[in-house]
């Protein structure tokens, strides 16, 4: 990787590291999607004893000894690959040696087995089972962010675990310059969405094969390389990078909504993602996402920009009427669009439409901050949401099922992963109009279905650089201006008048 010698043992260092953290996340997905239910206890064991292995090497003095003499080297190198990965490292190893090795193990163990205590109070609606998992967690998470950081903001800490260098001041802001133009489009929107029929999307006799075919044959034209990953089922939709070569995603299927087939192009998009870092840094710093909020901007640009847009469907509803025979004869295609586009208060947020998406976001954020600070009572809950969601979205969930249990997030701990997905959001529409500015006749491409364009665009400009840049600079360099909120809210209002107005 490096010829100076200090670099290359630093370098081989975090791969040794980063071989580990791969066995954890090959465990985690393993838990997720071909477990038993009974092993969740022996799974718990083997996670916490692992991430106790993992947290003393990177926080070991020799580990420290290869950084520092790794920063020196660089900091005379003047190769900025060099200095990324060593600050990068130090980012990290600052965060973790402030947390002690039996407190990290603790939380592994504990959100492994809240993540099956979770899974069955959804199942049987008992918020009351789960809360006692959830109050340990926020403690142990509020003592990890005491340690890393003690006079800060518990929440911003925890939010830096996801998105270095922004805090819950920011997303605020952010969230207030956005969230009047959507309850503005919810307005103007929602009653013509209605009035949309869209009964052909959800009223049942999808066959899962045929969602599951026409699923891949759409992740395969995006580029995803299947030698190098795969497609599983789970309660939750997510993608693990277990390695760049070994990408894992999982959908799950209803036979009354073809909804799969855009959460599949949604963990496709960060499944691009991972495949698409250099390979010649994997498992160092420099072989990772620079954020989650530029993760997500890439499963949203996919799943919602691109496959929720015209130039799409010109080339795939056809092929979406071959898979399922019947089903959408008598649907044209501009009905069909304003149907996958609707603006449709709801309450799961991993089935809301573009326009509502944020909010539910919103609302999870606000919560999980309070939560973080002692503002919130984990136990009240249940309450809060409901008052919040009539307040942001006119809708009232009538069990905690498809209320405060819906996500799996809180189940192991994620505090401050919310917003990720809210700023994803913004950074697609940013992302896509700088792509749409730089590839000629991008829409008319896709509209043939040739995807590979954007792929590459986005390969070379957002997923080779890995953690090379800041977030912050990421955007800047490869748009030519800082993250601006309202892009987002202006490709909204475009994408919504083209189709309604």
């Amino acid at each position: 990787m490096f010829e100076n010698p200090a670099l290359e043992t630093f370098a081989r260092e975090s791969v040794r590291l980063g071989n580990l953290r791969s066995a954890l996340s090959l465990l985690s997905w393993d838990q997720e999607t071909l477990m038993p239910r009974n092993g969740a206890a022996g799974r718990a064991g083997a996670l916490g004893d692992l991430t106790e292995v993992v947290h003393r090497m990177a926080t070991s003095a020799d580990y420290e000894k290869h950084l520092v003499a790794a920063e020196e080297a660089a900091s005379s190198s003047g190769d900025p690959l060099a200095e990324a990965l060593c600050r990068e490292s130090r980012r990290q190893f600052d965060r973790r040696r402030n947390v002690p090795a039996e407190l990290a193990e603790k939380i592994a163990a504990t959100a492994s087995q809240s993540q099956a205590v979770w899974a069955q109070a959804r199942r049987d609606d008992d918020f009351a089972k789960f809360l006692p998992c959830l109050q340990e967690l926020l403690e142990l998470k509020r003592e990890e962010a005491r340690a890393v950081e003690p006079d800060a903001d518990p929440y911003d800490t925890l939010l830096g675990n996801y998105e270095p260098g922004c805090d819950g001041a920011t997303v605020e802001k952010l969230v207030n310059e956005v969230k009047p133009t959507l309850v503005r489009l919810v307005s103007e929107y929602a009653e013509k969405s209605q009035a949309v029929p869209a009964e052909f999307l959800d009223s049942g006799g999808f066959d899962v094969d045929a969602q599951a075919a026409f699923g891949r044959d759409i992740v395969e034209r995006m580029g995803f390389d299947f030698d190098c990953g795969r497609i599983d089922t789970s309660n939750h939709p997510f993608c693990s990078g277990i390695t760049l070569r070994d990408v894992r995603m999982t959908t799950r299927y209803y036979e009354d909504s073809i909804e799969s087939v855009f959460s599949l192009i949604h963990e496709a998009g960060h499944g691009l993602y991972e495949q698409g870092l250099d390979p010649k840094w994997q498992g160092t710093p420099l072989a990772s996402a620079v954020s989650l909020g530029i993760h997500e901007s890439q499963s949203r640009l996919w799943e919602n920009i691109v496959a929720r847009g015209r130039p799409f469907w010109q080339f795939y509803y056809p092929i979406l009427r071959e898979h399922f025979p019947g089903r959408f004869d008598a649907v044209d295609m501009d009905t069909f669009l304003r149907a996958v586009n609707r603006v449709r208060p709801s309450l799961i947020r991993v089935e809301a439409d573009e326009v509502t998406y944020s909010l539910h976001v919103m609302l999870r954020f606000e919560l999980e901050r309070q939560l973080v600070r002692g503002e919130v009572e984990a136990r009240e809950l249940p309450g809060i949401w409901r008052e919040r969601m009539r307040e942001y979205l006119g809708v009232e969930p009538t069990d905690d099922r498809d209320g405060v249990l819906q996500d799996i997030h809180w189940s192991f701990g994620a505090f401050g992963y919310f917003p990720t997905y809210f700023l994803g959001n913004l950074y697609s529409a940013q992302f896509y109009e700088k792509a749409a500015e730089t590839i000629p006749d991008l829409d008319g491409k896709i509209g043939q279905g040739t995807l590979a364009p954007l792929r590459e665009w986005l390969r070379t400009e957002i997923h080779l650089p890995g953690t090379r840049y800041s977030a912050t600079e990421l955007c800047e360099k490869v748009t030519g201006r800082p993250l601006d909120a309202s892009l987002y809210g202006r490709y909204l209002e475009q994408k919504l008048a083209a189709l309604y107005d």
